[in-house]
């Protein structure tokens, strides 16, 4: 198998592997979106709030919130998601206290309109733990006119796109084969109209013939094919070369999602293992 990375920035993650069947790049993709853990606003309690929202859908707006989780991404995979799930309202079974202190964070949001109208933005929402508070500070809230005021206790906890999108770290995650693309030269008549059709301009007129711009660009959306009236080109993806792309909420770093994905998927794999093997032996239940 052959790895490489494709394009890489604060906000994702692209890499092209051959050798792996899609599968395994599926089941990343998948853990990436559900089962890496993150911290999101998870409790409300409003304490004043005479805004023009109502009080549901300014907690609906703070949950969707993205909450950096870098810098505590050792205390995320200490605790145990399961567990912090039951902290949920309508479970009547609920952790230890000792465990809540490591999932919970407190914050709160207060913001009153004096003269004029001003808008509520993420930044000024507070947290008591420095490391835990929103990714981004432009993101509006809520706007308040004159003599208006919001003032909020939030508690946010660990959890998992499993449970709600909200704790999904990544916004984007997908796979695809590689393209695989072939010109009949005999056949095309060099008219262009799979290129002008291209939605990713990967083909070009060179001379006389079509050539490829950029194969990892084409989507195989086969829209070159449809227009060739010849029947002069032919577009189909590659089996075990595919691409894994990842885009990150901020809540996470694009490459620390792909590893904790790689660590869970691994762990879960070996327990599956061990279980067969305890049924080989008859230990099983």
């Amino acid at each position: 198998m052959n790895i490489v990375i494709r394009e890489w920035s604060k906000e994702f993650i692209e890499l092209f592997v051959d050798g792996a069947p899609l599968p395994l790049l599926n089941a990343i993709r998948r853990y990436s979106l559900a089962k890496v853990p993150t911290y999101a606003i998870d409790e409300v309690t409003i304490v004043s709030n005479t805004s023009a929202m109502f009080d549901e859908m300014l907690a609906h707006r703070l949950a969707m919130v993205p909450l950096r989780s870098e810098e505590s991404v050792d205390r995320l995979l200490e605790v145990d998601v399961a567990t912090c799930e039951k902290c949920s309202l309508d479970s009547e079974e609920k952790p230890p206290k000792d465990l809540c202190d490591k999932c919970f964070v407190n914050m709160f949001l207060e913001v009153e309109a004096h003269d004029n109208e001003i808008t509520v933005y993420s930044g000024d929402i507070k947290s008591e733990d420095p490391y835990v508070k929103p990714v981004y500070d432009n993101i509006p809230i809520v706007v308040l006119s004159p003599g208006q005021r919001v003032a909020l206790e939030i508690r946010a906890r660990i959890g998992r796109g499993l449970e709600h999108a909200k704790w999904s770290p990544a916004t984007v995650s997908v796979t695809r084969h590689l393209a695989r693309i072939e010109v009949d030269k005999g056949l095309c008549t060099l008219c262009g109209k799979c290129v002008e059709v291209c939605p990713k301009k990967v083909l070009y007129v060179d001379g006389n013939e079509i050539k490829i711009r950029n194969i990892f660009d084409c989507i195989i959306c086969k829209q070159c094919m449809q227009v060739c009236q010849p029947k002069a080109i032919s577009v189909d993806g590659i089996d075990d070369k595919n691409i894994l792309r990842i885009e990150s909420s901020g809540s996470l770093e694009p490459e620390t999602i792909l590893k904790i994905s790689l660590e869970i998927l691994k762990k879960e794999l070996a327990e599956i293992r061990s279980f067969i093997e305890e049924l080989k032996k008859g230990g099983g239940s």
